[in-house]
């Protein structure tokens, strides 16, 4: 299949920044911060779990540290003031308790009409494999809620979201179930950010919930499918052996290992969030999560309902994958790319699976400004072409990306 590469306004490359030699908790100064601290004191809150959840309750005073330090990190206490997130919140759908937090706009002087003439989306995050809602980048969650609404939710099964019944976990049931958490808390096609497991989710929505939700970002994702590629056995199965222990998760995240200076990003999510008063869980993967995900994404390799159906969601989609993860070889990404008729794709040579730790900055600039412009395809562009261009990435110059945008017509 042709693609095209086209240059941005003056003939400019469509790419991303590359990551400097400082620390990427300084990626984004409008993000307020804390005073790294030592010694942040952990909550004394418990949380009672209910049945299949993503692990075992525990008191909040036995919180998990990690095994070694993190030179590179400042201290290795990196913190942020995360209380803009709020009280986390429950909601029941069907059989599944969910847990989540709802936040935003934090400055409402910022909601700046999008492309289409409308205030800007809210923002569901869908976490990634055996991970909670607090394993995000705390500048991305709070650079978008700073103009709109943001939801973080711990997915069916894991954290403190519990779920009754003993239906096998499936990336299609999980999609169904996020869609129907979506109805319930009365989102209008909200945005998606997905990642991981969760860009699982984000590409069974795409298929089968397209008129649920607007623009999707998918990072470090897979659509599925017989043609797709799972990580080798050795990884999948040492995911799967975690036990709860995050840093044995850091060299299969980052292109550098537990070197990486994407670690102190990672980190810190930790360190604020598990740390935090309105905290309750004592870590942020929980084992059950880890072996129920693993072997649903193993049946959703093996199936094409999902895949075979993305050619119809009219959905603008924006790709995000390091060449360098370990964990979803990046193949899978050029499948979803082909695929989809809306999507644009960005890659990152420099980086593994855990991209949105990598590279805050772009990661933030580039999310903007797609959400701003990304309207969904006309049923013109569906029945003839699928043609899209890079606006955003005109304002997002570096050395560390290249593009891959689909323009070909499309078959009647």
């Amino acid at each position: 299949m042709p693609s095209s590469r086209p240059g941005g306004p003056a003939g400019l490359p469509f790419v991303a920044p590359a990551r400097t030699p400082a620390a990427p908790e300084a990626a984004v100064a409008s993000t307020a911060r804390l005073t790294p601290v030592l010694g942040t004191a952990p909550s004394t809150a418990s949380v009672t779990a209910g049945p299949r959840t993503g692990g075992t309750a525990s008191k909040a005073t036995q919180t998990w540290k990690p095994a070694y330090p993190f030179p590179q990190c400042l201290d290795n206490t990196l913190t942020y003031d995360v209380s803009f997130v709020g009280q986390t919140q429950f909601v029941q759908v069907g059989n599944v308790r969910y847990a989540y937090h709802r936040f935003g706009p934090l400055k409402p002087e910022l909601q700046q009409p999008q492309a289409n003439g409308k205030p800007p989306a809210p923002v569901v995050f869908i976490s990634g494999w055996g991970l909670t809602m607090y394993m995000w980048p705390i500048p991305l969650l709070q650079r978008l809620a700073d103009s709109r609404e943001v939801v973080i939710f711990d997915n069916m099964r894991t954290g403190l979201s519990t779920d009754n019944s003993s239906t096998p976990l499936s990336i299609p049931l999980m999609a169904n179930s996020t869609a129907a958490l979506i109805t319930k808390l009365g989102l209008n096609k909200p945005n998606i950010w997905s990642w991981s497991v969760g860009a699982f989710v984000g590409y069974g929505l795409l298929a089968l919930h397209p008129d649920k939700v607007g623009t999707v970002i998918i990072a470090a994702g897979s659509p599925g499918g017989p043609d797709a590629l799972l990580p080798p056995t050795p990884i999948t199965q040492g995911i799967a052996r975690f036990e709860q222990n995050y840093t044995a998760l850091l060299p299969y995240m980052f292109a550098q290992g537990v070197k990486d200076e994407a670690v102190c990003m990672f980190y810190a999510s930790y360190t604020s969030f598990y740390q935090h008063e309105d905290t309750s869980l004592p870590t942020p993967l929980g084992q059950n999560s880890l072996l129920e995900q693993s072997q649903a994404a193993v049946k959703f390799f093996m199936d094409a309902t999902v895949i075979n159906k993305l050619g119809g969601a009219p959905n603008r989609v924006l790709i995000l994958h390091g060449v360098q993860d370990r964990i979803m070889p990046v193949r899978n990404a050029l499948l979803g790319a082909w695929k989809l008729l809306g999507a644009w794709m960005l890659q990152f040579p420099g980086e593994g699976h855990g991209i949105p730790f990598s590279n805050v900055q772009a990661v933030i600039t580039t999310t903007l400004e797609f959400f701003n412009f990304a309207n969904p395809l006309s049923r013109a562009e569906l029945k003839q072409w699928a043609n899209y261009g890079g606006t955003a990435s005109s304002r997002v110059l570096g050395q560390n990306a290249t593009l891959v945008v689909r323009a070909e017509p499309v078959d009647k």
